[in-house]
Order: C-alpha cells, then sequence, then structure tokens
C-alpha cells in the first residue's frame, strides 16, 4: 500500500484509510500569537482536512483552525504542502465559547457616562468627526 500523499499515476486514485468529503468552508488558521490568517477548507475527513492558502504564507508545525459559522475549533498538524493548499492531521477538535450575553443594567446602578463629541471648528473646515484609519489587508 502507497503512503496518503504518494501519487501512484494519473489515473489511478490513491487509497485512503477515510472517505473525504468534500466542502467550500471559510475558515481562519489562528497561530499562537494571535495573528489570524483567512482561508478554505476544501475537503475534510474524519483524521484531515485539504485546506487553501497563499504558497506565501508561512505555516508552524502544529495551529489551530477554526470554521466559521460551524462553532468548532481544531488542533492540527501540518502533513504536507502543495502549492496553495495543505493537508492537515486533525488532533484535536473543540466547541467555539458562545459568547457573553449581553449585560442587564440594573435601576440601581448610575448609567453609563456619554462620551463627548468633539465640537466643529469654523476655522479649520471639520464637521467634529475623527476619521477612522483603516489598514490594508493582504488579500
Amino acid at each position: 500500500m502507497a503512503p496518503e500523499n504518494q501519487v501512484l499515476a494519473e489515473d489511478t486514485p490513491i487509497q485512503r484509510r477515510e472517505e473525504r468529503n468534500p466542502t467550500n468552508w471559510i475558515a481562519t488558521i489562528r497561530l499562537r500569537d494571535g495573528t489570524e490568517i483567512p482561508c478554505n477548507v476544501k475537503d475534510v475527513s474524519k483524521s484531515g482536512a485539504r485546506i487553501g492558502v497563499p504558497a506565501r504564507q508561512d505555516l508552524p508545525e502544529i495551529f489551530l483552525l477554526r470554521i466559521i459559522g460551524r462553532d468548532f475549533l481544531c488542533q492540527v498538524r501540518l502533513a504536507w504542502r502543495r502549492g496553495d493548499y495543505v493537508g492537515v492531521r486533525i488532533e484535536r477538535v473543540g466547541k467555539v465559547p458562545p459568547p457573553a450575553p449581553p449585560r442587564e443594567i440594573k435601576a440601581s446602578e448610575p448609567a453609563p457616562e456619554p462620551v463627548p463629541v468633539e465640537t466643529a471648528n469654523p476655522e479649520s473646515g471639520s464637521v467634529g468627526l475623527r476619521s477612522r484609519r483603516r489598514s490594508f489587508s493582504t488579500f
């Protein structure tokens, strides 16, 4: 039997231990330093997945994979890399904790202080609103 990532011949299918199911899930790779890298899960089996991520993106041997909209998080190990695709082995699966419910303000608590808005300065021509600074995405 050939190893999982070996190509036998163009028309000979590779023997797999588990059936792969095609997907097109949107996901993020989360690194230890908190960096999140957008990616797509192209297919998945019980023990692994094929992920689409740019070839220029360096990945560590172990990282977290969060599937958006599926409420689960996987710890995965890099198995192979070919161009814009990586294969991973799923080592652990966990649920993403639900967001904390909004806190209710009791009548006995004072209301939060309003944030003052800057007033317009007619000499500078401003209208009283600060501009938002935006950063450019790598994608």
